[in-house]
This record gives structure tokens, sequence and C-alpha cells, in this order.
């Protein structure tokens, strides 16, 4: 079923207006539970048959990473959040990193980076010949309300980019 992103778009533009005051009130378990999901009828799971030893991994994290210094941490004032992505190149030291999402407790990812980016253990694996290699860049998003734009927009650009690195296998890490 093709995502009817029109319907979505009515759908969200209303929940924004009725939500906006209880966002700007800090009341998401609220305005979540009013959220308009898009819930396809038929998911496209594809089996994973490749062979990893020989393949390109990529990481793609929606923990809000951000390089510090060099880039725009995310927007997290919006109802909206944030539909852009940032690059994390796969040398990044965790000291580098900052962390732009007001959605969960930072504590744990930033004692240990691996929880919502596994980068170090991607790169034991590319050492260890488990898999082929690891991409140069890895990325991250922020969390997202504003599904059209990301579908329309984003994700497109996003898979240009992982297309120009010849990425076999992206592994997502759901934050």
């Amino acid at each position: 079923m093709p995502l009817n992103l029109e319907k979505f778009k009515a759908d969200y533009n209303r929940w924004v207006e009725e939500s906006l005051p209880d966002y700007l009130a800090g009341k998401m378990e609220s305005i979540v539970k009013k959220y308009p999901f898009i819930t396809p009828e038929d998911i496209p799971w594809t089996p994973y048959t490749g062979t990893p030893a020989i393949q390109k991994f990529g990481i793609i994290t929606s923990g809000g990473l951000y390089i510090q210094d060099t880039q725009d941490p995310f927007d997290t004032s919006s109802i909206h959040g944030d539909t852009s992505f940032r690059e994390l190149p796969k040398a990044i030291q965790q000291e580098d990193i900052g962390i732009a999402h007001n959605h969960y407790d930072h504590s744990l990812a930033k004692q240990d980076l691996n929880i919502i980016f596994p980068i170090q253990r991607f790169i034991e694996l590319e050492e260890e010949n488990i898999i082929g290699r690891l991409a140069d860049v890895n990325y991250s998003f922020s969390y997202v309300n504003d599904a059209v734009t990301l579908a329309e927009k984003t994700v497109p650009e996003l898979i240009k980019r992982i297309r120009a690195q010849s990425i076999d296998v992206v592994f997502l890490v759901p934050v």
C-alpha cells in the first residue's frame, strides 16, 4: 500500500493545530497519544540474504547526534521536529559528539555512545572480517514529526548519499 501523504498532511496539520498548546506546555505524553501515525496495511519486509564479509555497512540513528563545534545541533524547539540529518564520519570520537534530542534520557548514551550509535562495534566487526567494511560516513536524525517533508525531501537526499557510498546494508538504530 503506497503512503497517502496528502491524507497524512491534513491529519498532521490538524494535529499540530490541536496539540501546539500542550506541546508548548511540555505535555508530550498527551500529544503523542493523538499523533496521526502512518500505519501501512502491508510491510515490505525483505529478509537479509547477503554475505556480510564482503558488504559495506552504514549506520543510521535517530539519536540526535551531531559534531560539536562544526555542525549545528538539531532544532529541538519545534513541534515539527527537525527533518534534516547529520553526517558522522567513521573516525568520529565520542567526545566530539553532541546530542540534540529532547525525547529520551541521554545519560546512558553519554556513558557509551554505542547504545544509540554502535560505530565502535561495527569497526570491531570490520577488523574481525565479519563485515566487509563500515561506511566512511554514517548518519543521524533527531525526532521528526513532519513525515511529509521527511518522505518527500530528506529521505531521497539520504538515499542519494547512501548510493554514492555504495553502501549495501543499512543498520537502523531507532531511539
